[in-house]
């Protein structure tokens, strides 16, 4: 395996990991190697030790030098060519190798590594896989030149932890070992090439092209050499600010140009060039816009045009545009154009699309996986759901006619494709041709759920799949068998008998096109037989990801993928095998992409995991294969051949086809080999038969090459006869270099004719051995060769060699234990033993003496902590060679040992007092006797510490002596009773403290326990509950300090004992309370009946809880009913569960504690919960009407034992048709009727939703309800259930049809559809239009007339009676109205209200709205009660509850003049001058002319004009008001989700604004706030008393809050504040709303200033919307009221300051979170000068936004108080970042903390990001349209007209300087204007 990759790393764990087919084919080597290394394994101990002093440098120069000359004079033993030898240089040791080599390097980190070329320097023998120096050192441990610059170092010289370990701690000949096992197994014999990149964003597309790679990544597209991987170009961008691009297709189209399509700008296609030049872009999305779904391209070169299929996504505007499949036309003047089957160039109503039903498009989800075509057939490979009522997922091939005049639907058929069974879906395809030239289908298979699985099918097109299509169509045509069919394309119907359909059809008809297109027959035709394919490759332990074939010579290249990152490689032939011949795991260990590139040119494949890309080449392998044989015959290189011109095995690209074989037969080969191996410390003659020999040229003879990796030698050759060749081994070379290569190491011996060098036959494996290399005589003659002369092994022996190696045992066989942490002596004896000089050691590590008596000393033995018997080895060392076979002993502790007969086995133990001890360190006086007794266990195992607690001690034996003494850890414990278990009484200890029981008999023997017993301290931490109830039957759980200790624990309330419940945790204790009485109790805990705890906290007993109200008790059989019980006492509850019974039939359900709502004082309890369903009727159940037994169980006492019965009946008939209908939106109500809603419903529990959008209910009777649908569709929204305590997310895929649900409790019905699609129709005649309008125009008259009739009658009799005038009283049976209705006249500072109707009755008809808690400032928030099901049903979705985003309040942004004219007059003339202004000459000279005259109002008019023609107001100057008015006209764009993000901040600034002013006074004639934070609307008065008073509100009978207002406040005041209450809910103004009371409510008028001070409200005030006739007719009149007389007023300056500082303390948290979030950057706000002051122009936009912001507010727009403190906070923004020059004192002073704390953030790093402004394409003639539609519009451009009208001289000139050609038709368009104009009777001003 070779590599120049100087970064590639070495991850034995990960990277080489071996597929189970490799390991089948390797197993016989696996298994040698093993045995080789099990060998020298052994042999590692004895030689570890000496290895450095073994181990030598390689010879210096000089010495290699004399070797090549020695070559030179031609020795008759040997020619040795060495390898290059670097210059002379100064001897210099750089570097040390790991702990097992210390050897000296004499090479700098620069010599081996070339940083200019950043690879590996192999010419001076470095190893660029192993990377190692020629030496063996670690390429990364090498010094750096002290003289040279320090340069970067490689990743390889930082080693991953897991690969330094594994460098540094295993020994190199174990790493030989592993590293040739791996080369061997990983890649099969083949040696690859592997280069990587990452490129830091997942790689989605691959393509080859002109020795370049494509690669499309996430936003971008990279072009990278083939060969290096390296970036040939600079990657083109293609994600947008906001959107990633995921690429959906990436092909080569006319040659060299790209195809790209992708997910932005809601999927588009591109088309470049190849060097990533634009050509041309789709005008429409095309493509799946989501990176999830499927989007395939099929080309077809001859037409130009390519087939889409694209799964349908329900993101964006434009889906239900995009077809299913279609085709598109590629030439760039009709780009990506549906192109007609008649006509390439026009688009008619038969085209090559095919759409699913608008009612399944977003259910019905197909995704696309392959595409091929053949003849006149297009196919396309899908996995999909069989049909609309089947869910699971099946495979099926789609088939249609691809020359046809007939629209794609006529002929398109589809059948499932099943490979083995139904559970396999499809993963991948590709087709190939057979050796037949007939068409293959081959798929590849993945298990449907998911589960590990790997299947491979194939199909013949013609005579299979084809077949079968017809088949299908026979069926249905001829035998009218069955259904159609495909009913997500057309509705269903039956198939028709028809036989003429194939009348002319022939069997050996390959299109069937005309025969199957008939208006007669139904289409398109579905099948449901499959077709089976073949399967002929299963694994069910791998996942694939991909699958690619490849013609390659006369083989076809099999490539699989798999999840994991594994690439296979096999060869795949038409008998359907596989034969697998290589296999690699890639670093990334991820899916494999389904794009796998193959270069045949230089045999490389391209591969792509998550964000890398790989270049594998197998080229390499070729070239070091030296001759036929080696690579013919001992190769699986499929890519591989000999060139038979050039003598070299070669690629087919490098070699004329004619001489480039694979067959074996043609070369020459070695037959036989003597021997087949040698040493290194002699000369051997090699004996080589060959097959043949050639014959030699002039001067030629034959050499001999040994060479690997570092050693390369090569000897001449001697021919002994025809087919025979012997040559001598290198012997001198290999012992002059003193190469260190272990034990044995392999070579290639390669037969060569020299000096042409033209290589005849090759061993790929020949070996040699070192006997020096042995250390020991027993690993000696284990080679075969070698034998022991005296201490050393060799091959050659000149001395007398002994017959057996010398070996020593034991004297005495017990000397196998040795005590630990003591001196030994250990007799020996020997055997063979030559010379004296004998070293023992223990381990390797622990070193002794053997003297003269062969008894081998050592001084200390190592200690020992856990276990006895650990095992050890004795070895002996001769002149520090290992000599005989270590012996094993066992190190023993005689402490360790539990019982005296274990202690007794060895001498050097005794047991004393009960333990087993050294004889060396034993005290006794007196040895103790053994026994047999032992401590098996005692209870308990911890003690308190005051108690006299009873122990019991278990004897694994009776006792048969007397016992004098027992201790617990050092206590006496006073004995009780004796048996084989012994019971004690402990007494008290002082501290805590732990130790052994010890027990003493009467015969001196003593027994102590293994474990140890303890003394604790015991505490009480807390308890809970703190509050139960008198019945009992609670559990209460205690928490301490060591509570479960001792042998008993009790626990009293007071005087009550707790009946304890046992657990297994310490510090807990739990039990069941006792009845009691109410009060406070103590808790006190007895431990052993002593030991006493208590906390000092009581426990508080209550009442028990009493239920006063269940309500509803009425339920539907679905169950679902929401009932709420009300009572007392509920709060201590600790479980509450409700039981519902009848006969054998119950349900329970559990109350969560959290969701009881109790009062302060805890007094006062509820609880809602839904009733369940009941089964349906049976024998054990009647039908509805039932009552069922309810239950309540508090705490498992049960309060209402079967007290109360639930009355469930039959559930409300819907008339609900089987075909659920759809109708249009048209605004208006929807109505269903329902029977006997009522009677067991109420509001809470009814839900009708449309898609995801709650549809608000107007009405609600017995007979059904009436809603308000959404005016649009929410696409994603969470919805709360009735039936869920948690949200579920809620999704609609199409934004135009949703379904309609209605729900009833649990129950949910589907009742149609609703189509927000507006479809004209004409369903009517003319004359039936004219006669229903003429019909509704005299019903209209003659409503009118009876409605002014009763309006008239109405008002009179309100002026007599609705006065508040205090001079006459109110009468008892009258209604007091808010009014101020009155014949005063209106003093300086009052103002006319509007007068306040009366509430009436509305008992059917309720408003549903979502409630939402108004958002007050925490220091002011109220709090309101809502109903607990409109809380469940609100939105965490952004909402705006204060600014109104709607199109008309947007524009007063732009342009908020109230001045209008006749525009009617005008129309006519200003659309002409619309259409010259569009003229972009005179649009230029026109706004030049603006610009030179500083015309500010018309530049405002201008842009109102072209608000939506971005491109309009580009020749505008960058001024800050410019900037402003361009950002406004952007948003126009966009669409309500994004306006509310975008103004959502803002909202919320200004609720809280509006909050904070109306929680102080504010006089509204002055225009004054006390809460004011600007000093021009600042109300600062003496002395000025007011109250506060919270006024109970009842809103159309739904909502009940209380609302706080001030008693100064007028009704004015109140109605505006609880509008802008209601806006938290639904937007309504202050004419929509009447407001009536109680006439129990008293009025103390004195004068005609209605403020509540003057009324004393004791009951819930009305508020209702106003009916619409009412709100048309009824005429308003206002008043003023003063706070205060304007000269009241405090002035002084710094009293106001004061205050203002005041009142910002107040609302700085507010604006401080406000501009922090400013600082984030808002989305959608752009500037289009990218200049250096992007912060300053953001900062300036944001405050001119916020002066504006008031035209948006739902109420009190045109207030002057808000106005004025929006000026201050724009102004303080403006002020904290300098943004302008000059600031007032006021505004200096009040914001200059903030200035403080912002003054660290760096504006240089602020950005904005980038998103699209246009959510929605608008044509010309659409805007044009909308603009000359608004009358504001018209208003601007007579403005416009008039400014032309006075500088046209030079307007014209400009003109005319530039556009010459242009005055003449802007003359015409002039002198028509102008003609309109004096047309006009009406005089315009």
């Amino acid at each position: 395996m070779s590599s120049n990759v100087a970064d590639k790393q070495i991850q034995l764990d990960e990277e080489y990991q071996l597929t189970s087919e490799q390991i089948l084919i390797e197993n016989q080597i696996i298994f040698k190697s093993l045995d080789e290394f099990k060998r020298k394994f052994i042999d590692f101990d004895a030689r570890l030790n000496i290895v450095e002093q073994q181990q030598k440098h390689i010879p210096s120069i000089s010495s290699q030098q004399n070797s090549f000359d020695n070559c030179s004079k031609g020795t008759n033993s040997s020619c040795i060519l060495v390898e290059k030898t670097i210059p002379n240089e100064k001897p210099r040791s750089t570097c040390f190798s790991c702990r097992w080599q210390k050897k000296h390097c004499s090479l700098y980190f620069k010599d081996l590594y070339d940083f200019d070329k950043q690879e590996i320097n192999i010419n001076i023998g470095a190893d660029s896989n192993r990377l190692t120096c020629r030496c063996g050192h670690l390429i990364r441990i090498h010094e750096r030149h002290p003289d040279l610059p320090q340069k970067p170092l490689p990743s390889f010289a930082n080693p991953p932890w897991g690969q330094f370990l594994y460098e540094e701690l295993v020994p190199p000949f174990i790493q030989d070992w592993i590293w040739c096992n791996y080369l061997f197994l990983t890649i099969n014999g083949i040696s690859i090439d592997l280069i990587e990149k990452d490129l830091n964003n997942s790689i989605e597309k691959i393509l080859f092209l002109n020795d370049n790679l494509l690669i499309g990544t996430v936003n971008y597209l990279h072009k990278l050499s083939s060969k290096t991987l390296n970036k040939t170009n600079l990657s083109l961008e293609l994600s947008t600010q906001s959107f990633d691009y995921h690429f959906k297709i990436l092909s080569l189209i006319n040659k060299n140009n790209l195809l790209l399509c992708g997910t932005v700008y809601q999927g588009y296609c591109q088309i470049y060039d190849e060097n990533f030049h634009l050509i041309i872009n789709s005008s429409l999305p095309i493509v799946a816009n989501d990176p999830i779904n499927s989007t395939i391209g099929l080309i077809i070169p001859e037409k130009n045009l390519i087939y889409f299929g694209v799964t349908y996504t329900n993101d964006g505007n434009y889906r239900w545009q995009i077809p299913n499949i279609s085709g598109r036309s590629l030439n760039l003047t009709n780009f990506m154009k549906i192109l007609s089957v008649n006509d390439d160039d026009t688009i008619s109503r038969d085209d090559l699309s095919l759409r699913f039903m608008p009612r399944q498009q977003t259910t019905f989800i197909v995704q696309y996986i392959y595409s091929f075509y053949r003849g006149n057939y297009i196919y396309f490979l899908t996995n999909q759901p069989s049909d609309i009522e089947q869910t699971n997922i099946i495979t099926k091939i789609i088939r249609f006619c691809r020359n046809t005049s007939n629209s794609l639907i006529r002929s398109y058929t589809e059948i499932p494709l099943v490979c083995l069974n139904s559970e396999w879906i499809l993963k991948s395809a590709q087709t190939i041709l057979d050796n037949n030239n007939q068409m293959i289908l081959i798929g590849l298979f993945v298990k449907r759920d998911g589960s590990i699985g790997t299947n491979i099918c194939s199909w013949k097109i013609q005579n299979e799949i084809d077949k079968a299509f017809l088949d299908n169509y026979k069926n249905c045509y001829s035998m009218g068998i069955g259904q159609r069919g495909l009913n997500f394309i057309k509705p269903n119907e039956p198939c028709r008998k028809d036989e003429s359909w194939s009348i002319g059809m022939t069997n050996d008809d390959d299109d069937i096109c005309p025969w199957i297109i008939s208006d007669r027959l139904p289409y398109p035709v579905g099948g449901i037989s499959p077709i089976i394919g073949r399967l002929f490759y299963e694994n069910s332990l791998e996942n694939s990801s991909a699958m690619q074939l490849y013609s390659f010579g006369s083989s076809i290249l099999f490539l699989q993928g798999l999840t994991n990152g594994t690439f296979k490689l096999g060869i795949f032939d038409f008998l359907l095998n596989i034969n697998w011949i290589y296999s690699h795991q890639l670093s990334t260990q991820l899916p494999i992409l389904s794009d796998i590139v193959f270069d045949n040119r230089t045999a490389s494949f391209f591969l792509a995991s998550g964000s890398k890309i790989y270049r594998l080449s197998f080229a390499g392998d070729c070239s070091s294969r030296l001759s036929c044989d080696e690579c013919l015959s001992s190769s699986n290189n499929v890519f591989c051949g000999w060139c038979s011109t050039t003598e070299r095995c070669t690629l087919l690209s490098d070699c004329s086809i004619k001489s480039w074989q694979q067959e074996t037969n043609q070369c020459t080969q070695i037959i036989n080999i003597k021997p087949l191996n040698a040493s290194i410390d002699q000369d051997q003659w090699i004996n080589l038969t060959l097959s043949r020999l050639p014959l030699l040229e002039h001067n030629e003879i034959y050499q001999c090459i040994f060479a690997n990796q570092i050693i390369s030698a090569n000897t001449q050759a001697i021919k002994l006869d025809y087919n025979r060749l012997s040559c001598p081994t290198p012997s001198n070379y290999l012992k002059k270099s003193h190469i260190q290569m272990g034990n044995k190491f392999q070579v290639r011996l390669s037969v060569i004719k020299w000096p042409s060098n033209t290589s005849i036959a090759t061993i790929p494996e020949f070996t040699f051995y070192d006997c020096s290399s042995y250390l020991s005589c027993e690993s000696c003659r284990s080679e075969k060769g070698c034998q022991w002369c005296s201490d050393r092994c060799s091959s050659v022996c000149t001395e007398k060699s002994s017959i057996q190696c010398p070996s020593f045992n034991l004297r005495n066989s017990s000397n196998i234990f040795i005590e630990s942490g003591q001196s030994i002596d250990i007799p020996l004896q020997f055997s063979n033993i030559i010379k004296s000089t004998l070293e023992c050691r223990l381990n390797e590590t622990i070193s002794g003496f053997i003297d003269e008596n062969n008894i081998c000393h050592i001084s200390k033995i190592p200690e020992i902590n856990t276990d006895n018997n650990q095992m050890t080895y004795l070895s002996i060392y001769e002149n520090n060679l290992s000599i005989g076979i270590p012996i094993k002993m066992f190190i023993y502790r005689c402490d360790l040992y539990d019982s005296c007969d274990k202690c007794q086995l060895h001498v050097t133990c005794s047991w004393c007092q009960g333990k087993c001890l050294s004889k060396k360190d034993n005290q006794c006086s007196i040895n103790t006797p053994c026994t047999s007794l032992k401590i098996k266990d005692f209870y308990p195992k911890i003690l308190p510490l005051n108690s006299e607690t009873f122990v019991t001690i278990y004897l694994n034996d009776i006792i048969g002596e007397k016992i004098n003494e027992i201790t617990l850890a050092d206590i006496p414990c006073l004995i009780i009773k004796i048996s084989n278990r012994i019971e004690c009484q402990s007494n008290r200890s002082n501290s805590s403290r732990h130790g052994p029981i010890k027990i003493q008999l009467d015969n001196s023997i003593i027994i102590f326990s293994k474990d140890s017993i303890e003394y604790r301290q015991s505490s009480i931490i807390s308890f809970n509950p703190l509050i139960v109830y008198e019945f009992g039957g609670q559990i209460l759980t205690i928490t301490g300090n060591n509570l479960l200790i001792g042998s008993s624990q009790q626990i009293f309330i007071g005087n009550f004992q707790c009946i304890t419940i046992k657990k297994s945790i310490t510090n807990v204790l739990t039990c069941r309370l006792p009845s009691l009485s109410s009060g406070f109790y103590n808790v006190t805990v007895l431990i052993d009946g002593k030991t006493v705890l208590n906390n000092g906290i009581h426990l508080k007993v209550t009442p028990n809880p009493i239920v006063q109200d269940i309500n509803p008790i009425t339920s539907f059989a679905s169950g679902g009913r929401l009932i709420t019980i009300r009572g007392m006492y509920f709060g201590s509850a600790q479980s509450i569960i409700v039981e519902f019974s009848y006969r054998k039939w119950n349900a329970k359900l559990q109350i969560i504690p959290d969701n009881i709502i109790s009062s302060d004082d805890g007094l006062i309890s509820s609880f809602n919960f839904r009733t369940p369903g009941i089964p349906s009727s049976s024998d054990e159940f009647n039908s509805p009407p039932v009552d069922i037994n309810f239950s309540l169980d508090f705490d498992d006492s049960i309060l209402l034992p079967n007290l109360i019965q639930f009355h469930y009946i039959s559930d409300v008939l819907l008339n609900v048709s089987t075909i659920p209908p759809t109708l249009p939106y048209t605004g208006e109500e929807l109505k269903l009727q329902v029977e006997n809603l009522t009677e067991a419903a109420s509001m809470e529990d009814i839900e009708l939703f449309i898609g995801c959008t709650e549809c608000k209910l107007k009405t609600f009777t017995s007979k059904g309800i009436t809603c308000q649908p959404p005016s649009k569709l929410l696409i994603n929204t969470p919805l709360l259930l009735n039936n869920q305590q948690h949200q579920v997310d809620c999704t609609v895929y199409n934004s135009s049809i949703s379904p309609i649900r209605f729900r009833i409790g649990f129950r949910e019905y589907l009742i149609g559809y609703l189509s927000y699609i507006h479809v004209t129709s004409s369903r009517y005649s003319v004359a039936t239009i004219i006669y229903l309008s003429l019909a509704s125009c005299l019903l209209t008259i003659a409503l009118l007339t009876f409605a002014i009739c009763l309006y008239i009658k109405l008002r009179n009799s309100k002026e007599k009676s609705s006065s508040l005038s205090p001079i006459r009283p109110i009468e008892q049976n009258e209604k007091a109205f808010w009014s101020t209705s009155t014949s005063a006249a209106a003093g300086p500072y009052y103002q006319v209200y509007e007068q306040i109707s009366s509430s009436s009755s509305h008992q059917n008809t309720l408003t549903r709205a979502p409630l939402l808690v108004c958002p007050y400032h925490q220091h002011y928030k109220q709090d309101y009660s809502t109903l607990s099901l409109m809380q469940q049903l609100q939105s965490k979705a952004p909402v705006l509850t204060t600014i109104s985003i709607e199109h008309e309040q947007l524009k007063k942004l732009i342009y908020t003049s109230d001045v209008k004219s006749n525009s009617s007059n005008l129309r006519q003339s200003m659309e002409l001058f619309y259409d010259l202004l569009g003229m972009t000459p005179f649009s230029e000279a026109f706004i030049d002319e603006l610009i030179k005259n500083d015309c500010n109002d018309l530049l405002k008019c201008y842009i109102y004009i072209y608000r939506y023609n971005p491109s309009n107001l580009k020749s505008f100057p960058i001024t800050r008001q410019i900037t402003y008015l361009k950002l406004i006209s952007s948003l126009l764009f966009q669409s309500k989700t994004n306006s509310i993000e975008i103004f959502h901040i803002f909202d919320k600034l200004l609720d809280s604004l509006i909050n904070y002013l109306d929680c102080g006074p504010c006089d509204q004639l002055l225009n004054r706030s006390i809460n004011s934070l600007s000093s021009s609307t600042l109300l600062l008065i003496p002395n000025f008393e007011y109250n506060s008073i919270d006024l109970s509100i009842n809103y159309e009978n739904l909502l009940r809050f209380h609302l706080s207002v001030f008693d100064c406040d007028t009704i004015d005041q109140v109605k505006t504040k609880l509008i802008h209450y209601l806006n938290s809910y639904e937007q309504t103004s202050y004419e929509q709303i009447d407001l009536s009371i109680s006439p129990l409510n008293i009025c103390s008028c004195t004068q005609q200033i209605p403020i509540l001070k003057q009324y004393s409200i004791n009951s819930t005030i009305i508020c209702r919307k106003k009916t619409s006739w009412n709100l048309s007719s009824e005429r308003k009149s206002h008043y003023q009221y003063h706070l205060c007389q304007e000269n009241d007023l405090i002035k002084d300056e710094n009293l106001i300051l004061k205050q203002l500082i005041q009142n910002k303390k107040y609302f700085n948290e507010i604006l401080l979170n406000f501009y922090k979030e400013i600082l984030n950057g808002l989305n959608f706000i752009t500037i289009d000068n990218k200049s250096q002051d992007l912060f300053k122009q953001y900062i300036q936009l944001i405050s001119d936004l916020i002066r504006q912001i008031n035209h948006l507010m739902l109420s009190r727009s045109t207030c002057p108080i808000i106005q004025s403190c929006l000026n201050v906070i724009a102004d303080g923004l403006e002020f904290i970042f300098q943004t302008k020059n000059s600031f007032s004192k006021e505004i200096q002073i009040l914001f200059e903390d903030e200035k403080k704390y912002f003054s660290s953030f760096n504006t240089n790093l602020f950005q904005l990001s980038s998103y699209p402004l246009r959510n929605s394409l608008l044509s010309s003639l659409d805007i044009r349209s909308l603009i000359l539609a608004d009358d504001t519009s018209i208003d601007c451009l007579f403005k416009l007209y008039q400014f032309y009208e006075l500088h046209s001289e030079s307007i014209n000139q400009h003109i005319g300087e530039n556009h010459v050609s242009v005055l003449l038709p802007v003359h015409h368009l002039l002198v028509q204007i102008r003609q309109l104009i004096n047309s006009d009777t009406i005089t315009i001003i």
